[in-house]
């Protein structure tokens, strides 16, 4: 099987995938400059600094951009977007653009619900699945999804993908924003050179094998073995299970500071991101793996950090906490 089927399975897409040799803030650039022209509107769904980063390449373009953030702790709606498009006069707008899950939110958009709205108005649809891609069971092409991009480690270091469909190709036809390097055309001839390393094609094909449901209820059972090992240990979890299964926001323990936290996972070259100092909380990104040794090492840093405050940690209390038969 060819890099760039595997690559379509894990999209769910039968659009043209390029392998580009840099990270996905480029490719948004990309999407920016190859579809649209200055003075053109579009719609950035801004939850975190994906989104954000979008809006500014746009704005930096000379597009006019109205931004549709969430509320009540949960991204940007259909609905939202589609009562934005009955005021503007959707004639007026030209494209919107998504972010599937930001690094900042647990919850992921709904990306056929959007979908189906650009679809109703007739505007080109964007999407981010950086976070997601690899984790969730992704559809662009049921979601309705024209040009999208992504990045993640199962990629290995500096590269991402561009999805780029019909209504994309034909939008560059008329695009006025300088492209540069980043022209679909030399972008799709780039393409055919790049490769994956050896070790992450062979990763992406045994996922291949299993399926992407099994791989998505596979990352459900890790973040629920995580959140419970964290209970255990005295940590909150904020948002619960029905957050998004590739990263968990912890309100930590009296006496422990965030710093102290992200810098025990910085250690180990494990990402983590802080919100609020004054909800005293952290993220942790759980979702590269697939392995339960690798959740129960997330599990021993945090506990690392309680001894280093004196705090006494019982192992076996954790993995009671966490449910789990380790009989078998």
């Amino acid at each position: 099987m060819e890099v760039f089927e595997v690559l379509q399975y894990f999209l769910g897409t039968a659009k043209e995938v390029f392998l580009c040799p840099f990270p996905a803030a480029w490719g948004r650039e990309a999407v920016v400059v190859n579809c649209f022209s200055p003075g053109e509107t579009v719609v950035c769904l801004v939850s975190g600094e994906r989104g954000e980063h979008w809006a500014r390449v746009a704005e930096g373009f000379g597009l006019s951009v109205i931004r549709l953030g969430g509320y009540g702790g949960k991204p940007p709606q259909a609905e939202d977007l589609y009562l934005l498009f009955e005021a503007e006069r959707a004639s007026s707008i030209k494209g919107v653009f998504v972010t599937h899950l930001e690094r900042e939110e647990p919850f992921a958009v709904d990306l056929e619900a959007l979908g189906r709205v650009c679809r109703s108005f007739d505007v080109l649809y964007a999407l981010d699945v950086s976070e997601s891609f690899g984790v969730f069971p992704l559809s662009l092409d049921e979601s309705a999804v024209d040009v999208a991009v992504a990045e993640s480690p199962l990629l290995s270091r500096n590269r991402s993908l561009l999805v780029v469909g019909e209504k994309a190709w034909r939008a560059r036809s008329s695009a006025r924003c300088p492209r540069f390097a980043l022209d679909f055309a030399e972008l799709q001839r780039l393409s055919t050179g790049q490769e994956l390393s050896s070790s992450c094609f062979e990763f992406l094909l045994n996922l291949r094998s299993v399926g992407r449901e099994t791989v998505w209820e596979r990352r459900k059972f890790l973040a629920s073995l995580f959140r419970r090992g964290a209970e255990a240990l005295g940590f909150q979890v904020v948002h619960g299970m029905a957050a998004f299964p590739s990263v968990t926001c912890l309100r930590l323990p009296e006496g422990i500071v965030e710093d102290e936290v992200l810098l025990a996972f910085e250690r180990e070259g494990i990402w983590s991101g802080k919100v609020a100092k004054k909800d005293r909380t952290i993220w942790v990104r759980h979702g590269d793996t697939l392995k339960v040794a690798e959740i129960l090492g997330l599990l021993f840093v945090l506990g690392e950090v309680l001894r280093g405050k004196g705090q006494k940690v019982d192992i076996s209390t954790i993995l009671a906490g966490m449910e789990v038969d380790w009989s078998g």
